[in-house]
């Protein structure tokens, strides 16, 4: 055996374990898709709840302030006024929020 036909087998093994080593990464990227796309169909229905609550609760929130702020504004002298203090109270506890939060 001449050493020209040992490199020759040399680089045959190296593609052996190259295909090999190609063949495995595809068997894993396609087992971790799978996985990812079997626990993304079944938290797909609950977090599409969660995020319909959540919707209507902001809503409801919404409305709520709408109609503080309407109601606020019939006791005063200026049409717009009590949309100006409740807007100014969201802000102050919007801010009292978030520095509560950045403090964490």
């Amino acid at each position: 055996m001449s050493s020209f036909d040992s490199i020759l087998s040399f680089i045959e093994g190296v593609k052996s374990v190259i295909d090999v080593s190609g063949a495995i990464q595809g068997t894993i990227s396609d087992a971790i898709s799978s996985g990812i796309r079997h626990a993304f169909s079944s938290i797909k229905k609950q977090v599409e709840h969660a995020l319909v609550r959540i919707a209507v609760m902001l809503l409801g929130v919404f409305f709520m302030i709408w109609g503080g702020a309407q109601f606020i504004d019939n006791f005063m002298p200026y049409r717009g006024l009590g949309f100006i203090i409740i807007g100014a109270l969201c802000g102050i506890g919007a801010l009292v929020f978030l520095k509560g939060d950045s403090a964490a």
